[in-house]
């Protein structure tokens, strides 16, 4: 594995110094009542870059295969902040499978609550790579979609997964119904005693 984690700082180490980097990482939360799961996708440039901007190439290769996945860990976990409404959302044990070009990573964390209103995010691991940006996607029991996170934005964001748009929709949807009724109603009355004079006139 020391080879291995040489091998990437060998080739990575070259294009650092070109500043351009299109990387990105991919964070996924899927939202329980029970349990919920972060996932984690990452370009492994993107990780060795940043590794790289905080050891040295001689720190690195000289860590065994799990010491460099205690470092990922550690590295996002210290980088990562997520509240539920506000509530934080601590990382616990992480798994991860390092690969050639990603490295994965998985998060059991706590139930959300049925009755979360938002959810706030800041993701600042690999802001030290240039021109980074984070895709944070999410999936709970009301709603569904993504935000991205970059320098605009301070890496932070604020995701609104509250059913009150549902239940102020179903309000005006009650009350819309109840006036198209009621106004049904005063118009047959209102033809009803219409009649009701033109038979006492003729």
């Amino acid at each position: 594995m020391k080879s291995f984690i040489l091998g990437m700082i060998c080739i990575i180490s070259p294009f650092i110094s070109f500043g351009h980097n299109p990387l990105s990482a991919k964070y996924h939360l899927e939202a329980g009542e029970k349990v919920s799961l972060l996932t984690i996708n990452l370009s492994q440039d993107g990780v060795n870059q940043a590794m790289l901007k905080n050891y040295s190439e001689q720190q690195l290769a000289a860590m065994t295969e799990n010491s460099f996945k205690e470092l990922i860990v550690n590295y996002i976990k210290s980088n990562f902040n997520m509240t539920f409404d506000k509530q934080k959302i601590p990382l616990g044990q992480g798994g991860v499978k390092l690969g050639n070009h990603q490295t994965d990573l998985k998060f059991v964390l706590p139930a959300t609550p049925h009755n979360i209103e938002k959810i706030n995010i800041d993701i600042t691991a690999f802001e030290e790579n240039g021109n980074h940006q984070t895709i944070f996607s999410y999936k709970t029991k009301i709603t569904s979609g993504y935000k991205i996170l970059s320098a605009k934005n301070n890496f932070k964001s604020t995701i609104s997964v509250s059913n009150k748009k549902t239940s102020n929709s179903l309000f005006w949807i009650f009350a819309l119904t109840f006036v198209i009724l009621l106004t049904s109603l005063l118009i047959k009355y209102r033809y009803n005693n219409f009649l009701y004079r033109q038979k006492l006139i003729y």
